[in-house]
């Protein structure tokens, strides 16, 4: 039966590049890492955030990625968030995904970059002052390589159809649940069914990534909040996922994605980019 569910998991799954941490090589400041000081050329500011500067959390460099549909193939992508608060940035009410972060895109790095005093870090804030708070397990620049595959997408993001249903309750049986069990139809029994035990664990992206799925703790806001597109909208796909494989600290079960139109980001339009977090 695995094999016959093969091509059926692969039908609903979603394009999607695993990120993955490289301690065995120096990160370079245009290449992707996590941590540390990003690009920034000559006349760049850092932003700031409720008076203290932001904190940076990743830098992708295209180039380095491989074929992902929609995405830029070359030029940086920078992520930061506001670092005065234990909500990481994160804002509720009518700012919700819209304050609290900054994207930044440099599809050219030929400019020399700044470095020392002028490209501030609120570590040393974060850890020793103020009781401020960072996903990040480190300051050190951490490199990253990628693999790019596919991701089983949540319940949410695909129409459970006849083939689809029997899809779920034939991976459930796979699992040694009841075959009419109502709860394997439910999110999170769609999830258990993909965990540390599951036989397509392997063939599937999961944890921090481009592109694919989101995993979300609690509600997914795609069409849930006026600040967020409806599932199916271009501007509504996943952008980087920053699962606790890489920042371990965004919470009990905590996650973070970017959501927006990659093909707008690889036009310099970063205006359909949105920030979620979210943990228990």
């Amino acid at each position: 039966m695995i094999d016959e569910l093969r091509p059926l998991l692969e039908r609903i799954s979603i394009p999607s590049a695993a990120i993955r941490v490289d301690d065995d090589h120096p990160a370079a400041i245009t290449g992707s890492f996590v941590g540390s000081h990003p690009y920034l050329p000559e006349g760049a500011s850092w932003r700031q955030y409720h008076d203290l500067p932001m904190l940076f959390l990743i830098q992708i460099n295209f180039a380095e990625v491989g074929p992902l549909p929609g995405f830029p193939t070359s030029g940086l992508l920078q992520w930061f968030i506001g670092a005065n608060d234990h909500m990481l940035g994160f804002t509720t009410g009518a700012s919700k995904g819209l304050e609290g972060f900054d994207v930044r895109r440099y599809p050219d790095t030929s400019a020399a970059p700044i470095e020392g005093p002028q490209a501030p870090t609120p570590w040393h804030r974060l850890r020793d002052e103020d009781n401020l708070l960072t996903p990040l397990s480190t300051s050190d620049a951490r490199r990253l390589n990628f693999q790019v595959g596919r991701a089983l997408p949540q319940l949410a993001e695909f129409t459970l159809d006849g083939d689809l249903e029997q899809l779920v309750m034939d991976l459930a049986r796979l699992g040694g649940a009841p075959s009419d069990d109502p709860g394997v139809l439910a999110g999170n029994g769609w999830i258990d069914l993909l965990g540390r035990e599951s036989p397509f664990r392997d063939d599937f992206v999961q944890g921090s990534s481009l592109g694919g799925s989101a995993y979300v703790t609690h509600e997914d806001p795609r069409g849930n909040s006026p600040n967020f597109p409806p599932i199916g909208d271009p501007a509504g796909q996943v952008l980087i996922t920053l699962d606790q494989d890489i920042a371990p600290d965004w919470g009990v079960q905590g996650i973070a994605h970017l959501f927006g139109d990659p093909a707008a980001v690889a036009r310099g339009d970063l205006s359909s980019v949105r920030y979620y977090w979210d943990c228990t």
